[in-house]
């Protein structure tokens, strides 16, 4: 039997991004569905399911390396969405100890450092995930988000600029983009992301620009 999910989980204006990865079970596997499909919707689900969930996969000692991955990483997505921060962190750890290059699980880690506010170990691990995948659109938002944290506006929008030329309709992150263009000064640039997205939103959000 196989379960899989892979879901873009996003937060903050920036649409960062955290993925869940799939699941690929045994027929001989001794744990139960609820376990494995728990687990797996870990960002969806608020309650302590999913993390008793992926405790049990990880408990039962599975020898396949992308199944330990997979529930250090979404158990790391529960404990993250329940506030425990320092928890996921060490999760996401797991998950990056077993698999170094798992660019999930590091732009992930790195998400959650930026909730603690560790901004530059956070950016670390975005420029981590981004030479290991270089369109790895995920890790460019959360960097972005990071830069503008540290108002480093130029650095930015050039991220920003790289997730738009990928997803040229997304109005948030257009919108985003111009609120920056307009702290840095850039009242031209500004306004023609301004309008842009409100010409994407066809009128269905009210304007809302720095005054």
């Amino acid at each position: 039997m196989m379960k899989s999910l892979t879901r873009i989980v996003a937060g903050g204006t920036l649409a960062m991004t955290a993925m869940l990865v799939a699941f690929y079970t045994s027929p001989a596997s001794a744990l139960s569905d609820e376990d494995w499909d728990t687990c797996a919707r870990s960002a969806e689900l608020s309650s302590d399911r999913p993390i008793r969930g992926c405790t049990a996969i990880i408990s039962a000692g599975e020898r396949l390396l992308a199944q330990l991955v997979a529930a250090y990483n979404n158990r790391g997505l529960a404990f993250r969405a329940n506030g425990d921060l320092d928890r996921a962190i060490e999760d996401y750890d797991q998950a990056i100890r077993l698999m170094p290059d798992h660019h999930v699980a590091i732009n992930n880690r790195g998400v959650a450092l930026m909730a603690k506010g560790e901004l530059d170990r956070a950016i670390t691990d975005f420029d981590h995930a981004i030479r290991l995948k270089s369109d790895y659109f995920a890790a460019f938002g959360s960097r972005a988000a990071a830069y503008s944290r540290k108002g480093l506006f130029d650095r930015a929008i050039a991220d920003l600029d790289v997730v738009i030329k990928a997803d040229p309709k997304n109005q948030i992150l257009i919108r985003e983009r111009a609120t920056m263009k307009a702290k840095m000064g850039d009242a031209v640039g500004a306004d023609v992301d301004f309008c842009r997205a409100e010409a994407l939103a066809g009128g269905t959000i009210a304007p809302t620009r720095p005054r």
